[in-house]
């Protein structure tokens, strides 16, 4: 067990992509009410730090790059006496630098082969994938304490100068009333084929030519990109804006929260439309691993989009699945 009344330095780990961590958020938060006069970090990499810099709850907010190697980690954290540590992604060398560190509480995942450096251990299989992320999240602290909260709400926020400063930037964009596409994945997910992806969007032009159609991705999804672009009939691509590798986190952020629909892969993005509640169509294979189920992003206007239960065809989702949908939301 856990003594409640020991805790009031915690660190929790979660050092890998964007939408993993954007799930965690809400543990941060639950840590830091069941903690009340506890100070909660948050240690992630650092192209993240942009975006969740001041997030609610948070008192400090750690890049793994800071400290790169394991003696620079044992030399920076020894100093900071940790009372509880929570490894979300399962690390050996994290486990391990805690376990060195004594700290008295180490939560992670009772499943790996160095458990045993975990004191509270707490026994779950993500890879079976019958419960969301952010479930699996939670339930390392709620393991323990029973009073943690499923509510998952979100706090992100920005300021009208950064709502001003990206219009100009993108010539007065957000003005105009523009759907998102984000064709990528970062391989993180099974995607909907590029052609597939082509027709659902000159199928919505045809429907509502006075949205724009705004392309969103990384520097390094330039060939999904172009190759989209040259699929889609130029009458179409008349109504596309590219702003793919041009944003960082925050000015994606902005850019979400002013569309009418962000339409994706599963992809760490997808989060961050989830956590704004906006209006979402989300294209998600029937995998076990990479399933709605577990990966959903958590809007409640969110509509996920998959094939037939017997097959994991992307293929086999429709146009007309799919127009009938963007119906449903921009005609209600």
């Amino acid at each position: 067990m856990i003594n409640k009344e020991e805790v009031k330095n915690i660190i929790i780990t979660r050092t890998d992509r964007l939408g993993d961590v954007i799930l965690t958020l809400p543990l941060v938060n639950e840590a830091k009410r069941i903690f009340k006069n506890g100070k909660v970090s948050f240690l992630v990499k650092k192209y993240l730090e942009e975006l969740i810099t001041d997030y609610k709850d948070m008192d400090e907010l750690l890049t793994e790059e800071s400290f790169p190697g394991f003696f620079d980690k044992y030399k920076y954290f020894r100093t900071k006496n940790y009372d509880l540590f929570i490894n979300v992604k399962p690390r050996f060398d994290l486990a391990l630098l805690f376990f060195l560190l004594r700290v008295k509480y180490r939560i992670g995942s009772g499943y790996r082969w160095y458990s045993f450096l975990y004191n509270c251990k707490v026994y779950e299989h993500r890879k079976v994938s019958d419960k969301h992320e952010s479930d699996y999240n939670l339930n390392l602290l709620k393991h323990y304490f029973a009073e943690v909260k499923n509510e998952k709400e979100f706090y992100f926020k920005y300021s009208d100068g950064e709502t001003d400063k990206l219009n100009d930037k993108l010539s007065g964009l957000l003005e105009e009333k523009y759907v998102i596409v984000h064709p990528g994945s970062g391989g993180s997910a099974k995607d909907l084929p590029i052609k597939k992806l082509s027709e659902f969007v000159d199928a919505f032009h045809e429907e509502f030519r006075n949205y724009k159609i705004v392309l969103t991705g990384t520097k390094d999804e330039h060939l999904i990109l172009k190759e989209l672009k040259n699929t889609i009939n130029n009458e179409t691509l008349n109504k596309v804006t590219d702003v793919s590798g041009i944003l960082n986190l925050r000015e994606l952020l902005v850019l979400i929260d002013k569309s009418s629909i962000f339409i994706s892969n599963s992809t760490g993005p997808i989060h961050i439309a989830g956590a704004l509640n906006k209006n979402i169509i989300g294209f998600y294979p029937n995998e076990t691993a990479m399933s709605d189920v577990r990966w959903k992003p958590l809007s409640s206007k969110t509509v996920i989009l998959k094939p037939e239960e017997i097959s994991d065809d992307m293929n086999k989702i429709t146009k007309e699945e799919f127009i009938k949908v963007v119906k449903k939301i921009l005609l209600k």
